[in-house]
């Protein structure tokens, strides 16, 4: 079937009463969701805020988040949604103000305005949606569509935002593909991991715009996502790498099976992967990109062909491994960069994006990555992890300095960490790489961000200070 063009509003329009969002209690049809989400534009435009603004918002995701979301696509305006606890951390005001937020909407004006010295003005998305209620739908000129921005999930340092470029044409919905699971016709998509990453939050968005309801997973267990996915027949969904490990280990998959998982936003041990095809089918999608495009994809019937490829790159853009400013053969590896589509730059920025990881191209053009990138002592990390990485039993791996590297592994089998402990070691010594130490750990005991990446700044943080305390 060929891509169709399709949008919240088509669906209210022939089916206003199909449930759009579900959060635990709170839900939504469409034909309410559009009307909140036409409303909240009204507002906005009947507060002043000038088009193209950019907006940040702590509404957890349900319901009132996503009207918010479509308002911002179709009524022009740009949305950075913003964590909460990050928000009021020491890099909150600076996000804001790197993003050149113009409005703060929240859903608690009161406490957020006491409890944040945040750069612009905070309002409440119910005094919007009251404004726009008090003001009748008239046509006007066509604006440019709106986007979403995010900011770095911020594991080696801290988050930073990330601006995006804002559409040249009006809002007119997302391409319906057949092999994303979503549409009119299609059951829901699960969100899992309910928190603001393009990763966690891209598939979840496309999913409603194209006509399927999204179910929100507060509260993450494995027996609460099978629960979810059965109880709405769910078709898709997304699982970041940790949550995979978490769903083979319980060993249930929903007893309709899913017809797309997508995952990304981490490197997934091969084993991890083969065995959630065991489980749930051919049904996942790995992606690879930044907070600012989504750059590759691969299907399992590719990966299964070649074990550990994150797939090749999407249409119009252009992948290059670059070392030092030139471009390297196949096979080769050097940080990763990406030509990018004119949509996807800034008015006058260069147009090749630099991912700040390190991988390689096969002969086919399909990407491998290996870790981050850095000085040359941050790609042997990489290397070492991505070693790592494909052995049996490995659920995720990181490696950092101290007085010398120290590899963090986390394991589904910790029964039998002595044999996990000489398979490192000798795949290591094969390999004529630094001897690290290795310290191993039962899976998900490392510390991680909202989006699931381990975040290696507060182990190297650890690591320090414990080089330091007397002996």
């Amino acid at each position: 079937m060929r891509p169709y063009l399709w949008s919240p509003w088509r669906t209210a329009s022939a089916d206003p009463s199909r449930l759009a969002v579900a959060a635990g209690p709170d839900t939504c049809t469409f034909g309410e969701l559009t009307a909140r989400a036409d409303a909240l534009g009204r507002g906005l435009r009947a507060r002043g805020v000038p088009d193209g603004s950019v907006l940040s918002t702590d509404i957890p995701t349900g319901p009132r988040f996503f009207a918010l979301a479509l308002a911002a696509l179709a009524h022009g305006y740009g949305l950075f949604p913003v964590e909460a606890d990050l928000l009021r951390s020491s890099a909150g005001h600076r996000l804001t103000a790197d993003m050149r937020v113009a409005l703060h909407v929240t859903d608690d004006p009161a406490a957020t305005a006491d409890s944040l010295a945040l750069p612009c003005p905070v309002t409440g998305d119910e005094s919007l949606v009251l404004a726009g209620a008090a003001r009748p739908p008239a046509p006007g000129p066509a604006v440019a569509a709106g986007y979403l921005a995010f900011a770095t999930s911020g594991t080696t340092g801290e988050p930073q935002a990330v601006p995006r470029v804002r559409p040249r044409r009006p809002y007119r919905g997302v391409a319906v593909a057949e092999r994303y699971a979503a549409g009119p016709g299609e059951g829901p998509h699960l969100m899992a991991n309910a928190s603001y990453h393009l990763g966690t939050l891209g598939p979840a968005l496309y999913a409603l715009q194209a006509g399927s309801a999204v179910i929100v997973q507060r509260d993450w267990s494995p027996a609460l996502f099978t629960a979810l996915a059965d109880r709405h027949a769910v078709a898709s969904t997304m699982l970041s790498p940790d949550l995979l490990v978490d769903v083979v280990t319980a060993g249930r998959a929903p007893a309709v099976p899913l017809r797309a998982v997508f995952h990304g936003g981490a490197a997934c041990p091969p084993g991890v992967k083969r065995a959630a095809i065991a489980l749930l089918g051919p049904v996942l999608h790995e992606y690879y990109g930044t907070s600012r495009s989504i750059l590759t994809e691969i299907s399992t019937q590719d990966w299964l062909g070649r074990p550990g490829s994150v797939g090749r790159a999407l249409p119009g853009i252009d992948l290059v491994i670059d070392r030092d400013g030139t471009a390297l053969p196949a096979g080769e590896p050097g940080e990763i960069t990406a030509h990018l589509r004119a949509v996807d730059r800034e008015g006058g920025d260069d147009a090749v994006l630099r991912t700040g990881d390190v991988g390689f191209l096969d002969a086919e053009g399909y990407l491998f990555v290996i870790g981050r990138a850095g000085n040359g002592g941050a790609q042997t990390n990489a290397l070492l992890e991505h070693v790592v990485r494909a052995l049996p039993d490995v659920t995720d791996v990181v490696v950092v300095d101290g007085p010398g590297p120290v590899c963090h592994v986390e394991t589904r089998t910790p029964d039998r960490s002595p044999v996990l402990a000489r398979a490192i070691g000798e795949a290591i010594a094969g390999r004529s790489l630094p001897v690290p130490r290795i310290v191993l750990y039962p899976s998900g005991a490392l510390p991680r961000t909202a989006s699931g990446k381990i975040r290696r700044a507060a182990l190297a943080a650890d690591g320090a200070a414990a080089s330091r305390r007397p002996s």
